[in-house]
């Protein structure tokens, strides 16, 4: 059974306002195989509430997939089709390890936050340098993502190869979710990927009211 690790702010000293948060996420296993869920009009992730669009502007969902027994771990893919600038975008939703912060500095909530950012984003570097032994140019740099009223602080990984931009994103948000983000595009329209991606990023589920 996962075990829920409980920090204190008698622990640490306090800086700001203390933390309070619970993970309580029940239990749930992995799957063999991927599960699709995809179907017309709006998917709502049910753990946490957030929905994802048919539809962003000429981004068209054409995936969704479930990789545990509760549907807390999902996949969803765009893609916008326009013949000049084929762009690939897929957001990954799934939980950071269970964790009770109860009058938790900001501070200490930070300090565990970013470890376990670190732990899966070289989990993540990992699985793309397995899985694409012929990238080129891999550069390692700081992120940003929007969500309502603030932005989230991230990293990401990005690399060449075959003629096509890779990236991937990696945040913490709500100190319960990990959001990672995977684009591929060709290099030849790069500026025009960069500023479609950067609308559909701004209208995703997390970055406005809903």
């Amino acid at each position: 059974m996962i075990r829920t690790i409980l920090i204190f702010g008698t622990l640490v000293g306090l800086s700001g306002c203390p933390v309070y948060h619970l993970n309580d996420l029940p239990e749930s296993q992995s799957v063999d195989q991927p599960v699709l869920f995809n179907r017309p009009g709006s998917l709502v992730h049910e753990a946490s509430g957030l929905k994802f669009a048919e539809w962003y502007d000429h981004f068209q969902r054409v995936t969704a997939y479930q990789y545990d027994t509760l549907g807390t771990n999902v996949g969803i893919g765009y893609n916008d089709r326009r013949p000049e600038c084929l762009i690939v975008a897929t957001f990954y939703l799934y939980p950071t390890p269970p964790m009770s912060f109860i009058g938790a500095s900001p501070n200490a909530v930070a300090s565990i936050e970013g470890n376990w950012l670190e732990q899966e984003f070289a989990r993540g570097m990992a699985a793309i340098e397995k899985y694409h032994p012929t990238l080129e140019s891999p550069v390692i740099a700081a992120s940003t993502t929007p969500v309502v009223g603030t932005v989230l602080r991230g990293s990401s990984f990005t690399f060449h190869e075959s003629g096509e931009f890779s990236e991937l994103r990696l945040f913490v948000y709500r100190h319960q979710w990990f959001l990672k983000f995977r684009f591929t595009y060709p290099d030849s329209c790069s500026a025009e990927a960069e500023s479609r991606l950067e609308a559909l990023v701004a209208n995703l589920p997390w970055a406005v009211a809903q």
